[in-house]
């Protein structure tokens, strides 16, 4: 969580770097002493606003501090008494009140929008209490979120938010990690204009080592696909020609039994999918995943341990010859007994 942050200094520094920004303007004389004086003023009279009613008890006696320097910028801007007073008036009646019903409206787009984009990352646990962490007086936030894997291992995120030019909060990037025994596994920054529409539970299989397929924004703007998945190397990226078609791969093993489109779409998204193996009449629970540096599938048994096909095939002949086994006893001993007697 951020550390509390005292939002009236807050004002006054975001004032001076604003000012910073319109340093080239300065220089030429564009800009002249009274027309910052009136940019200030209008910046800290917002930031008034803002924060009459929600100023903290360590922040009401900075609150006194503002409005002096209001009242500073006040004299300076309209020297002539009668005009100040209507100015004074205009702002706390009018501009004011005016101000702060189009920062809720905004800010209120701004929340259902952030949290429809959280739910549909795999974030919506957060959306409920999106407006207690993203303090408007802030620029930047960050929000940490945990889940247990199982009594050894967490999956971590943190989601980076940062304000826009208009003032909005977009979610910039998340930072995934996969920690065993208290220990960083793996782990990566995930910035969503490297990685448009990723969502938690991708990140999560990337970190597990399982690959997906990813749709990205090419060189000349154009939307396109390709197969990426982290290595011992780095992140591993498979141009868009590289020819690993899925549903070839899937469609040139019969042994695979299921529904094949669901399947292809579960090996898309990065996950490890539940499957049988039919040899005959003889079935083998397992699960798949891409393998798109082998233009393959890796296989996995019912416990999860890597296995080949080779071996499915050799476990469905012996499950065959043990069934053979059994019968050939059975039948003799049939014949031997009749009516309760044996012969």
């Amino acid at each position: 969580m951020n550390a509390v942050t005292n939002r009236v200094l807050l004002a006054f520094k975001s004032w001076d770097d604003r000012k910073k920004e319109m340093e080239p303007l300065l220089k030429p004389g564009i800009a002249d002493e009274q027309v910052l004086c009136r940019l200030q003023l209008t910046h800290l009279r917002q930031a008034a606003h803002r924060l009459q009613e929600t100023a903290r008890l360590d922040e009401r006696p900075f609150m006194v501090l503002l409005t002096n320097r209001i009242q500073q910028l006040e004299r300076q801007i309209y020297p002539n008494v009668i005009a100040r007073l209507f100015a004074s008036l205009k702002d706390r009646l009018y501009d004011g009140p005016s101000y702060l019903r189009q920062l809720a409206t905004q800010r209120a787009e701004n929340m259902e929008n952030l949290k429809r984009q959280l739910k549909e990352s795999g974030f919506g646990s957060v959306a409920g209490r999106l407006e207690d962490h993203l303090d408007r007086e802030q620029n930047s936030v960050f929000m940490p979120l945990a889940c247990q894997l199982d009594p050894e291992n967490r999956l971590t995120f943190t989601l980076y938010f940062d304000k826009d030019n208009q003032g909005n909060f977009q979610l910039d990037r998340f930072y995934a990690a996969i920690k065993y025994k208290g220990a960083i596994g793996t782990a990566h920054d995930f910035r969503l204009k490297d990685w448009p529409g990723i969502k938690a539970n991708q990140a999560w299989s990337l970190l597990e080592g399982r690959p997906l397929k990813q749709t990205f924004t090419d060189a000349s703007g154009q939307q396109s696909q390709r197969w990426v998945e982290f290595t011992k190397y780095g992140i591993q990226h498979y141009d868009p020609g590289f020819a690993y078609d899925i549903k070839s791969v899937v469609a040139g093993i019969p042994q695979i039994t299921g529904s094949k489109p669901e399947l292809i779409s579960y090996l898309e998204n990065g996950q490890r999918a539940p499957a049988h193996w039919k040899v005959g009449q003889q079935y083998q629970s397992i699960s798949v995943q891409a393998d798109p540096a082998n233009r393959a599938l890796k296989f996995f048994d019912a416990k999860d341990r890597p296995i080949t096909s080779e071996k499915l095939n050799q476990n469905a002949l012996q499950q065959v010859a043990s069934v053979k086994t059994l019968r050939v006893p059975e039948q003799k001993m049939r014949k031997g007994v009749k009516n309760g007697h044996q012969h």
